[in-house]
């Protein structure tokens, strides 16, 4: 925005200024700005002040100027500055109102223009002039005077009151004619006139010659503006043609300002505003009929470019149409910006072209060779980036060169994931559904498809294998059975896997034998029966009832001890308990309780014979804590339920990365809780997108993550009667790649009873 100075501000004793009607000269500041600028020099359109005028009905004007500079009353000024001030002053109402005569003759029809300029020369008074850096400023033009009360109604309009005439100080009083012609002058002021008569026509001619020149050159019209400064200093003279001189030059400056704007070649999408720009001037004379000339050329040499910049982003991929329209480019000059951005475009087309016709038969001669595929994408890469290989032509043969390779990826991709997978047959079951997914005819597939095909083979033997284990369903002579069948696969590590579950089952037949031995071997010693009995209570495998129901006797007769001991020992020396004791005693008839019956027959002594002697007896020492095996839980109470186990059992993972599957707990009833927890060690849990169990048919079988290298699933057992579950899971990287899977197996123990 334009700086402005404040000059000062009035209150009107007339109607508001907002309530002033819209063809009020106030109201129309712009465009009086717009009409002396268009044909005077902008000292003159700075003549006038502007009114910003209260919105609060107030009456309120206050008026800038954008002049920069102090503002001084004229009245203030001395007399030798107000005297220029005046002569500045008297310039441009004069020059204001030949133009508004010149305007009211040349558009008739127009009138408002003229009428606008008589409104705004009318002068204000000398109280309403103010000086600003040596140019005078009005303020209150347009017929409203500040301290001037409201014109009376039927007043004539200010506008239409022409401007007083300053009278030329070169003329005398007509006494004074008088008194020279009286002195025999008139000789000499006739002379004196004639040679004003002549200097005026000189002038005119002059004028004539300057103006039919058309600012080409601007010189003649400097020379005469210097012409009327010499001869005529007071400026009393010449009003109208100093107005002719200096509204031309006023034009000329602004045709050559235009004149170098153009010169400087400006951008197409600035060209409309120059347009408009222009519009404001006569454009039926010279120097702006030449311009709008020029003007429109250039506009015309935009659209065509314009144009052709359509057609070619229209026919980018037809080859044929793209060197058409390179032999119509070649023909055009200008507008040179332009022009240069299409030629860049037309050029990267043209080298698309070419590389399209270089690439096809490459690309047919490499057919399904990896290696000559690869190191034609590597060659061809950067071009593809340059040239924008999404759009044609390019865009057929980077596709097909991407799914070439795409095949040459997942041909490689597949003979890593056989590789790692010979010991996993849900992981190449997995390889077999990827690839019935492409064509798996083709080479390089097809070699894959052959190896594929014989690693399944051989996990259809394993199945066979598996469900003659799962068929065991922990008989340990069918266990041990399979056991031996399965020394025939000692060198596949196909079977390392049930090689692996076998082994922890044969142990715990092993186990049962060996307790049963243990049970066999106890005789009447507690410590050890409640020791194996508790060991029992954490074993919820079906083999170990057998040994349980050896165990129940032995444990009856220690539950039976302990429960006469205890009543010894609460007896204390209370004849009468103790008499009731040993009526009971004599009804047992178990060999075990023959400790008891001692230790009854000394605490019964003093019962016996009166009067007894005190006794002092000790408490029998507490029962020692039932002996536990490493790993195992205390014994729980005979009467409760033995609780469900809660041992894990963990797996190692297979793949590309370390980890290992955990099963917790490895065995259960229907219905149980059983925890599935796969841990894998960084950094190849970084790639991981997901766990999902691989057995057929599981739904909803994805593990959650838990943490940043772990993912955990609760399930529960089910199953009718006892049997072998196998769990199996596989890590998947987010593109779908396995990275590692791992197997195990837990127990369904059956309903409970």
């Amino acid at each position: 925005m334009t700086p402005s100075v404040r000059i000062l501000t009035l209150i009107y004793a007339g109607p508001h200024p907002d309530r002033l009607a819209p063809d009020h000269p106030w109201r129309q500041f712009d465009a009086l700005g717009r009409t002396l600028r268009r044909h005077l020099p902008g000292a003159t359109a700075a003549l006038f002040a502007r009114p910003e005028i209260a919105v609060d009905g107030s009456g309120t004007v206050t008026w800038t100027s954008a002049l920069a500079g102090q503002p001084r009353p004229l009245l203030d000024l001395p007399d030798e500055a107000q005297r220029v001030a005046r002569r500045v002053l008297d310039d441009h109402l004069n020059a204001i109102s030949h133009l508004a005569e010149e305007l009211a003759r040349r558009e008739p029809d127009d009138p408002e223009p003229a009428q606008l300029l008589k409104r705004a020369i009318v002068y204000p008074g000398d109280e309403a002039v103010f000086v600003i850096g040596g140019a005078p400023v009005l303020i209150s033009w347009g017929g409203t005077d500040p301290g001037r009360p409201p014109p009376a109604a039927g007043a004539s309009d200010p506008a239409t009151v022409p401007p007083p005439r300053r009278r030329p100080s070169w003329i005398l009083p007509v006494p004074g004619l008088v008194a020279l012609a009286t002195l025999g002058l008139g000789l000499g002021l006739g002379l004196w006139l004639w040679q004003l008569q002549e200097t005026e026509e000189g002038l005119r001619e002059d004028l004539a010659v300057a103006l039919a020149n058309h600012c080409d050159p601007v010189a003649p019209l400097m020379e005469l503006a210097s012409r009327l400064e010499r001869i005529d200093r007071e400026d009393t003279r010449y009003a109208d043609i100093r107005m002719a001189v200096l509204t031309e030059i006023g034009i000329c400056e602004e045709a050559a300002l235009f004149t170098e704007r153009l010169a400087t070649e400006p951008p197409c999408d600035h060209l409309p505003a120059l347009d408009a720009e222009l519009a404001f001037y006569d454009l039926e004379r010279e120097p702006f009929l030449s311009l709008k000339a020029n003007l429109d050329r250039r506009i015309s040499a935009c659209t065509r470019v314009e144009g052709l910049a359509q057609r070619l982003a229209a026919v980018v991929g037809d080859c044929l149409a793209v060197a058409e329209l390179e032999r119509e480019i070649a023909t055009l000059e200008e507008p040179a910006r332009e022009l240069a951005a299409l030629r860049i475009g037309l050029d990267r087309a043209l080298a698309a072209c070419r590389l399209a016709e270089t690439l096809g038969p490459r690309l047919t001669e490499a057919s399904d060779d990896c290696t000559a595929l690869r190191t034609l994408a590597r060659e061809s890469a950067p071009a593809f980036v340059e040239l924008d290989a999404s759009r044609p032509p390019l865009s057929e043969i980077r596709r097909g060169l991407d799914d070439a390779l795409a095949r040459c990826d997942l041909a490689d991709h597949l003979e890593g994931e056989l590789a790692r997978s010979q010991d996993d047959c849900l992981a190449l079951a997995g390889l077999d559904e990827t690839l019935s997914r492409h064509d798996p005819d083709r080479e390089p597939l097809a070699a894959v498809a052959e190896r594929l095909a014989i690693a399944l083979r051989q996990c259809a033997d394993l199945n066979d294998l598996e469900q003659r284990f799962a068929g065991a369903n922990g008989d340990c002579d069918l266990l041990r059975a399979l056991a031996e069948g399965l020394d025939v696969y000692r060198n596949n590590l196909r079977f390392l896997d049930i090689r692996t579950r076998l082994a922890p089952e044969l142990t715990l037949c092993s186990e049962v034998d060996a307790l049963e031995e243990q049970i066999a071997a106890i005789g009447g010693d507690c410590t050890k029966a409640r020791a194996l009995a508790a060991g029992l209570a954490e074993q919820g495998d079906p083999r170990f009832s057998k040994a349980r129901d050896a165990l129940e006797a032995p444990i009856a007769d220690c539950d039976r001890i302990d429960r006469y001991t205890r009543r010894l020992a609460e007896a204390g020396t209370d004849c009468t308990r103790l008499v009731a004791l040993e009526r009971d005693l004599k009804r047992e008839s178990a060999p075990t309780l023959r400790p008891v019956r001692q230790a009854l027959g000394e605490r019964m002594g003093p019962c016996r014979p009166p009067p007894p002697k005190p006794v002092v007896v000790q408490a029998p020492p507490k029962a020692p804590p039932p002996e536990t095996r490493p790993g195992t839980k205390p014994t729980a109470p005979p009467s409760a339920p033995p609780p469900i186990p809660k041992e894990s059992g963990s797996f190692a993972m297979r793949g590309d990365c370390t980890g290992r599957l955990t099963i917790d707990p490895t065995s259960g009833w229907d219905g149980d809780r059983v925890r599935h927890i796969v841990t894998i060690d960084p950094p190849a849990s970084e790639r991981v997108a997901r766990v999902t169990s691989t057995n057929v048919g599981c739904r909803n079988c994805a593990l959650r993550k838990i943490g940043r290298n772990t993912w955990r699933g609760d399930l529960f057992y089910g199953c009718r009667g006892r049997g072998i579950v196998q769990v199996s899971y596989a890590a998947y990287d987010a593109s779908g790649r396995v990275i590692c899977s791992g197997n195990g197996s837990d127990l369904c123990l059956g309903r409970r009873r």
